[in-house]
């Protein structure tokens, strides 16, 4: 699917790209590469050096892992009777536990870019279930923006606690779902660097543009995450929970942290095509991000004769909590060839109270917590043309 989205997506750019006719002058895609190519204003030349824009062509090896969890506790009524015949009602404490957690995969893939744009695939070839992801991004020396969309297939671990050590029917059930459950993600993150004079965020991970002298700046960040988590409802933790097998979830964040850059050499080019160019540039940057939208439904579904559908939805519009985002790059450009190692994590958690139908009777006190989570490390070869 990823791969003929991408054919789409050059097909479409490769028609813009053709004029209506000789006299029309260039295309839309022709003047879109112009604009985009053009230099960032208000750079100081002596702290940033901006290359002519170029085509590139570069390919990645990635090592990343990705997972989500939840927790739910609650209580459930247990009807007993005494010695006496008289009817006693015991709150029971529940506790219902998933993990979807990827392995540590390895991913090889190629980006196509020109200027501050990028387009990117990447495919897992190791390990267990199914890594892919597809990005495209504008890196400026100041700016910039990424939408990214990753499927992560793998199996569910889950647990039933039942009770606590003092209960006399106190249970403890673990377990791996039959089939490998289903995550997918809408990921935007944006950022604005508030240095736009003497600070080239884009230096160590791109290398469209070039920090002369170590420079840091003050940073502002956001990121959207639209994902759905998806188990098949005939497994054993979706009739624990009273059909639930999907959650779709909204995340909206924002924040500010800092992003630096040392730059232990910088030599300028002396000849055509950047001959004789060299740098080397280390980032480190971390934001603390307050989520401040988080809202996640859950999808009931129920057995009919032709299969499973849909019986009801649950809203729950988490806390406000505290996530961060946090990344460390290297890059090294040799003339027109840029070589670049980094690393990110990004760890984003929710809290509130939702329902759940257990053992026929729905709780509408449930205490559900649980966290998204994501780290890579890339090495990617770029050639510029």
């Amino acid at each position: 699917m990823h791969y003929r989205r991408l054919f789409t997506v050059i097909a479409v750019l490769a028609f813009l790209s053709l004029p209506a006719s000789a006299q029309d002058g260039p295309g839309l895609f022709h003047r879109l590469l112009d604009k985009f190519g053009q230099p960032t204003a208000g750079l100081d030349p002596n702290a940033v050096y901006q290359p002519a824009a170029r085509w590139s062509f570069a390919l990645t090896g990635d090592l990343r892992q990705a997972g989500t969890s939840q927790d739910r506790n609650f209580k459930t009524a247990m009807y007993n009777l005494d010695e006496y015949g008289n009817l006693e009602i015991d709150e029971i404490p529940v506790v219902i536990n998933s993990s979807l957690r990827g392995s540590v995969d390895k991913a090889i893939g190629f980006q196509v870019g020109y200027g501050k744009l990028n387009l990117a695939l990447s495919k897992r070839f190791h390990g267990e279930g199914s890594n892919s992801s597809f990005s495209f991004d504008y890196l400026s020396a100041g700016s910039g923006i990424s939408v990214q969309y990753f499927k992560l297939s793998h199996e569910v671990a889950y647990d039933l606690i039942f009770g606590d050590e003092s209960y006399p029917l106190y249970t403890i059930y673990s377990d791996v779902t039959n089939e490998p459950g289903q995550m997918r993600a809408f990921i935007v993150d944006a950022f604005y660097a508030y240095n736009q004079r003497t600070f080239a965020y884009s230096a160590a991970y791109k290398g469209n543009v070039l920090q002369r002298r170590s420079a840091g700046s003050w940073v502002f960040g956001g990121k959207l995450i639209l994902s759905d988590f998806i188990i098949d409802p005939d497994e054993i933790i979706a009739a624990w929970s009273g059909g639930q097998a999907r959650q779709s979830s909204a995340q909206v964040s924002f924040g500010g942290g800092y992003s630096l850059n040392l730059v232990a050499l910088h030599r300028q080019p002396y000849g055509d095509k950047e001959k004789g160019l060299r740098n080397l540039t280390f980032n480190v940057t971390g934001i603390p991000m307050v989520t401040l939208f988080n809202q996640f439904t859950v999808t009931s579904y129920e057995a009919k004769d032709s299969g499973f559908v849909p019986s009801g939805k649950d809203v729950m519009n988490g806390k406000l909590l505290l996530n961060y985002m946090a990344r460390f790059g290297v890059g090294y450009t040799h003339d027109l060839y840029t070589f670049n190692l980094s690393a990110s994590s990004d760890n984003f958690a929710y809290r509130g109270t939702s329902s759940i139908v257990y053992q026929g009777v729905s709780n509408d006190e449930v205490d559900t917590s649980g966290k998204f989570f994501r780290w890579n490390v890339s090495l990617r070869l770029c050639k510029h043309f």
